[in-house]
């Protein structure tokens, strides 16, 4: 499983407005499939797609700029562990 990283030179403003807009368009498509009963689960996948292609734009941008994301990302698992979460999988990322 593959997943684009876009060359993009978008600034964090332009980022957060995409996100918005595509978090908008999945929630749309939730809500088609809780409240209207329209069984629309490939468009509920590619919206979530989309929300999480925009993360990772931001996440490269990010790194780009220095950050360590392996770090971040680390961390961020340590936290939820921390809070009591239990996982039932892992993705693994390489970055190419």
């Amino acid at each position: 499983m593959e997943l684009l990283i876009l060359k993009k030179d978008d600034t964090y403003v332009s980022i957060l407005n995409k996100a918005k807009e595509e978090v908008d368009e999945l929630w749309e498509e939730l809500f088609k499939y809780e409240i209207d009963n329209i069984d629309n689960k490939e468009e509920i996948a590619a919206e979530t797609l989309d929300v999480i292609q925009v993360c990772i734009g931001l996440l490269d941008k990010l790194e780009t700029e220095g950050m360590n994301i392996r770090k971040a990302v680390e961390k961020h698992n340590l936290k939820l562990l921390n809070r009591g979460w239990k996982y039932k999988k892992v993705i693994h990322i390489d970055i190419e």
